[in-house]
C-alpha cells in the first residue's frame, strides 16, 4: 500500500510539474505575441508620425490649411469660396513643383496598376463556376441563337428571393429584340447569366429565402421577366419575391405562363389611355394586332367594360376574337402594307374611334405610317393611339464614352439608394403591372371571369427556334408557351 502511495504521488507530483510547464509556457508565448502586437504598433507609429512630417506632406498640409484660410475669408466677405483663377493658380503652381509631379506621377501609375490588378482578379473570380443545384436551361449565344443546356447552375435564394421550379413560360416579339441586342447595355449592368428569353412564367416555389413572408414552399406561382434582367427559361429561376404572385387556383401551368406578360401589357395600355370600367362604356376602340397576346387581353377587357371594340387581325383569328367580345373584325390578311389603309376606310364607313391600340403584331406596319387624323376622333388626343410594339431603347443607341457615363452614373445613383435604405434592388426600373400589383390585379381579373388566358400552342425547350417563329408570325393566336417535361 505503501509503494501504491509512492508512485501515486510521483505521478501527481509530475502532472503538477507538466502543468507548471505548459502554464510558463503558455504565458511566454502570450508574453511573446503581446511584445510582437507593440512592436509592430510602434513601428507602423513611427512610420506613420515620419510620413506626416515629410516635407512633401507638410507642405501640403500648408497648402490645404492656406487654400481652406483663403475660402473661409472669400466666404466671409461674400465673395464665391473657389475661384477659377485661384485654382488655375494653384494647380499650376503645383505642376512646377518638380517633387508634387513627380509624386503625383507615381501615385497615378499606383492607382493605374492597382485598378487594373484587381479588375483582372474579379473577372477571373467571375469566371469560376457558382456553386448551387442543375437544371436545363435555353442560353442565348453571341450569334443570335439558342442552346439547350442540361446541366446549367442555379444559384440559391437569396435575401428577399424565391426559388421556383418553372414548369412553363412564355415567347414573344420580346425575346426576338432581346436576342438580337435590346437593352444589351442594361442587362450587363443588372444581370451576369446567359439566360435572356422567357418572358412570363409559371411555376413552383422551392426554396424561400430570408425576409421573405407572403410565399412559402409549394406555392404555385406565376410571374415575368424583363428583358433587362435575363429571362424565365431556365428550370430553376431565382428571382426577388416582388416580382412573382400566386397564380389563380386550378389554373395550369401552361394556362398561366401565358397570361403574365400579356395582361401586364394589356393594364399598362389602357392605363395610358386613362381607361376603367366607370369610364369605358360607350367608347370606340380599335385594337390592331388583336390576335397577339396583349391583343387578345384588350378586346376581353375592353369589351367586359361595355366599349365598342373593333379588331384588325388575319381572318383566321376572327371567330377567337368575336368570341372574345369584339363587335367588328377588319381583315388584313395578306396585306401588311395596307393594314392602316384597310382600318382608315372602315372609319370612314362606321366613324373614327376614341383610341386606337397597336399591338406587338407582325402583320403591323409602324403607327408612323398610319393616318391619326383619319382614325380617331377630332375631340381624341393624338397620345390616344398607343404603340405597344418595344422600340430601340436609348441606352442601346449611346456610343461607348457615353456608355461609360451611363454605367458610372447607374452604379451612382444605386450606391446612393443603397446608403439611403432603398436597398440594392432594380423594382424601380419595372412597371407596377409588371411586379406583384400587376399580378394581383390579373389574378382578381381571372377569378371575377373578366379575363381568361388565350393559349396558342405549346412547344418543348429543344423546339425554341420554332416555338419563337411562331410566335412572331402570322399564324399566332395568343400566346405561345414552352413547357418544360
Amino acid at each position: 500500500m505503501d509503494e501504491l502511495k509512492h508512485r501515486a504521488g510521483e505521478k501527481l507530483e509530475a502532472l503538477h510539474v507538466a502543468a507548471k510547464s505548459a502554464a510558463d509556457n503558455g504565458k511566454s508565448r502570450v508574453n511573446d505575441i503581446i511584445e510582437t502586437t507593440s512592436e509592430t504598433t510602434r513601428k507602423i507609429r513611427e512610420v506613420f508620425n515620419e510620413l506626416w512630417h515629410n516635407e512633401l506632406i507638410a507642405e501640403g498640409r500648408d497648402r490645404a490649411a492656406a487654400w481652406t484660410r483663403e475660402a473661409v475669408r472669400r466666404i466671409k466677405e461674400g465673395a464665391p469660396p473657389l475661384s477659377p483663377v485661384l485654382l488655375y493658380e494653384e494647380l499650376l503652381a503645383l505642376w512646377h513643383d518638380r517633387v508634387w509631379r513627380r509624386s503625383m506621377m507615381l501615385f497615378a501609375c499606383g492607382v493605374v496598376v492597382g485598378g487594373s490588378a484587381g479588375v483582372l482578379l474579379g473577372l477571373r473570380a467571375a469566371r469560376r463556376a457558382p456553386a448551387g443545384p442543375h437544371a436545363r436551361a435555353l442560353h442565348s449565344q453571341p450569334d443570335h441563337s439558342v442552346l439547350l443546356v442540361e446541366d446549367a447552375v442555379a444559384p440559391g435564394a437569396g435575401y428577399g428571393e424565391v426559388l421556383v421550379r418553372v414548369q412553363s413560360f412564355s415567347v414573344c416579339t420580346i425575346d426576338r429584340g432581346a436576342l438580337r441586342g435590346r437593352a444589351h447595355l442594361l442587362r450587363t449592368l443588372l444581370y451576369r447569366g446567359h439566360v435572356t428569353v422567357g418572358r412570363g412564367f409559371a411555376g413552383v416555389v422551392l426554396d424561400v429565402g430570408q425576409g421573405v413572408t407572403d410565399l412559402e414552399m409549394g406555392d404555385e406561382v406565376w410571374g415575368c421577366v424583363s428583358e433587362w434582367n435575363g429571362g424565365a427559361a431556365t428550370e430553376l429561376l431565382t428571382i426577388r419575391s416582388t416580382r412573382v404572385s400566386k397564380r389563380p387556383r386550378g389554373m395550369a401551368a401552361d394556362t398561366a405562363a401565358s397570361l403574365p406578360w400579356a395582361g401586364g401589357t394589356a393594364l399598362i395600355a389602357l392605363r395610358q389611355l386613362s381607361y376603367t370600367p366607370e369610364n369605358c362604356k360607350g367608347k370606340r376602340v380599335a385594337v390592331c394586332g388583336a390576335a397577339s397576346g396583349e391583343g387578345c387581353a384588350l378586346v376581353q377587357l375592353l369589351s367586359g367594360w361595355g366599349a365598342h371594340v373593333s379588331a384588325l387581325a388575319p381572318r383566321h383569328a376572327a371567330l377567337t376574337l368575336k368570341d372574345l367580345g369584339a363587335q367588328d373584325f377588319v381583315d388584313i390578311e395578306g396585306s401588311r402594307e395596307l393594314a392602316w389603309s384597310r382600318l382608315e376606310a372602315r372609319a370612314t364607313r362606321a366613324g373614327p374611334w376614341d383610341a386606337v391600340l397597336a399591338c406587338a403584331a407582325p402583320e403591323l406596319p409602324p403607327p408612323d405610317l398610319a393616318n391619326v387624323s383619319g382614325l380617331l376622333k377630332a375631340t381624341a388626343s393624338r397620345k390616344s393611339l398607343v404603340d405597344l410594339r418595344a422600340g430601340t431603347m436609348i441606352t442601346d443607341r449611346l456610343p461607348t464614352p457615353f456608355a461609360i457615363i451611363f454605367a458610372t452614373t447607374f452604379y451612382t445613383f444605386r450606391v446612393i439608394r443603397w446608403l439611403v435604405g432603398c436597398g440594392t434592388h432594380t423594382d424601380w426600373l419595372e412597371d407596377d403591372y409588371r411586379l406583384r400589383e400587376g399580378l394581383d390585379t390579373l389574378a382578381k381579373l381571372v377569378d371575377r371571369g373578366a379575363l381568361a388566358p388565350i393559349l396558342d400552342k405549346v412547344y418543348l425547350p429543344q423546339e425554341f427556334e420554332s416555338a419563337l417563329a411562331h410566335a412572331c408570325s402570322d399564324d399566332a393566336v395568343g400566346t405561345t408557351v414552352i413547357r418544360f417535361p
